[in-house]
């Protein structure tokens, strides 16, 4: 195995969520990384399942891949992709850490169809 095989692995191995912002790559988070940045729990009675969601913040991980001047934001996933304003990325909206070792986008203010499960790609001023 050469040096760059680690890489290769990784990737294949498991969830990876990718921060885009001008057509490139800023970063990329696996799950141990995220859930190493701070931690937010808001309640979600809307939710189907859980009441309480809890992952780090949009804005904690767009500030760790360091996005600068947003604007809005496109989540993409399972789900229709959403865009929200960067007046809506409130402390209460976070990327939910789900039972399928993913992250879904959930808010407080957010309604349950704007929610997108197994988040891959967050693009920054789409």
């Amino acid at each position: 195995a050469g040096c760059g095989s680690e890489t290769a692995t990784d990737t294949a191995t498991g969830y990876h969520l990718v921060i885009r912002q001008d057509g490139r790559t800023l970063d990329e988070f696996d799950l141990a990384r995220l859930g190493g940045l701070p931690q937010t729990e808001i309640a979600t009675p809307q939710s189907h399942g859980s009441p309480v969601q809890r992952g780090p913040a949009v804005r904690a991980v767009l500030n760790a891949a360091g996005a600068t001047a947003v604007h809005s934001v496109r989540f993409e996933g399972r789900d229709p992709a959403q865009t929200l304003i960067a007046a809506e990325l409130t402390q209460q909206v976070v990327l939910s850490f789900t039972k399928r070792d993913t992250v879904k986008l959930a808010g407080v203010d957010l309604d349950r169809d704007r929610w997108v499960r197994d988040v891959s790609v967050v693009v920054v001023n789409p």
